[in-house]
């Protein structure tokens, strides 16, 4: 009686344990059905940041976030940095060009100092050595001894058989002396009769210009009239007709032979025109040309007379020998 009480209480325990056992079965059969274990192991991964494999998956990501963020900066740095060497270079190149052009400008300075003052000293020395006085504006006027102050020159001229035997060497030397006036406001060429080279030109001056002097030179080449070798007509025309109140004119007389009144009479009779239209002081010169030539009957006697006439008109008196032209400037007196 006892065994078999025993043997039943034993087959009930059994029992017991495996439906204890069926029913945990069931409930995790039941588990996986309602979740899933791979959503809940995500779950619980993020809702766990504090276990290890969680905080080292966080701080992968932070790192290569912040080391993407450095790279770009870096980049950014770099080419900064690449701009900035650039335009240094640039500002150092200009820099270096300015150093240089300061320095050579510096240097040209001090050329234009040093040559600034040499003529400063030069100056000096001028004024200290040049002479005072009334003739001092005289002297600074002259070339080769001929005052060439004049701003209108008028040429009379003698057409006389005799010189035109030597017309070459005359057109010649005409020539080269009005090369002393490289700078006249107008020039006029007369005969000693007092006939213009150009009629429709006469009683004005023509504007002088190197064209214009080569034309009338030129025309002076086939140039033929009357002349009695007595320059005083053409001179008192010059003087009569062209004359005009503050200009500074100069009357040039060539020629190689006299054949007119005396001296005096001559000498008279220009001092009467230069009277009569007013000649103020210092406007006006007279020059002379005087050729040597074996044609002329009394070829002292030009050069004497010019010699006095220039004298008293503030001229010079040129005096040539037509076959080797040579060029004597002064008190020259034909033999």
């Amino acid at each position: 009686m006892t065994r078999s009480v025993t043997e039943k209480k034993e087959d009930q325990t059994s029992v017991s344990f495996l439906d204890v056992i069926a029913c945990a079965f069931c409930a995790i059969v039941i588990l996986v059905l309602i979740l899933p274990i791979g959503q809940q192991t995500l779950t619980d991964t993020k809702e766990t940041p504090s276990s290890p494999a969680g905080r080292l998956l966080f701080l992968i990501d932070a790192t290569e976030t912040e080391i993407t963020s450095l790279h770009a900066q870096i980049e950014e740095t770099q080419e900064l940095l690449a701009e900035i060497e650039s335009d240094s270079a640039s500002i150092s190149e200009a820099t270096n060009r300015i150093s240089i052009a300061v320095k050579n400008a510096d240097s040209r300075t001090s050329t234009l100092e040093a040559q600034r003052q040499a003529l400063a000293q030069t100056r000096t020395i001028i004024e200290t050595t040049r002479p005072q006085g009334p003739d001092t504006e005289q002297v600074e006027t002259e070339l080769a001894g001929i005052p060439v102050d004049s701003e209108y020159i008028a040429f009379v001229i003698d057409t006389s058989g005799s010189m035109q035997s030597i017309w070459r060497d005359v057109s010649k030397e005409i020539e080269r002396f009005w090369l002393l006036y490289p700078q006249l406001k107008g020039f006029q060429i007369m005969n000693d009769n007092g006939n213009y080279l150009y009629k429709r030109n006469r009683g004005r001056w023509i504007t002088d210009s190197p064209s214009a002097r080569k034309r009338a030179l030129t025309r002076m080449q086939s140039w033929l009239g009357f002349s009695n070798s007595s320059p005083v007509e053409g001179i008192e025309k010059a003087i009569d007709d062209l004359y005009r109140e503050g200009i500074k004119m100069a009357v040039i007389v060539v020629g190689d032979d006299y054949q007119g009144d005396s001296f005096q009479t001559f000498l008279d009779k220009i001092n009467h025109i230069v009277s009569s239209r007013s000649v103020g002081e210092g406007d006006l010169r007279i020059h002379a040309m005087g050729f040597w030539n074996e044609m002329t009957a009394q070829p002292g006697r030009f050069g004497s007379l010019m010699r006095e006439l220039t004298n008293r008109y503030d001229g010079a008196f040129v005096a040539l020998d037509s076959k080797i032209n040579p060029w004597t400037i002064g008190d020259f007196v034909f033999p």
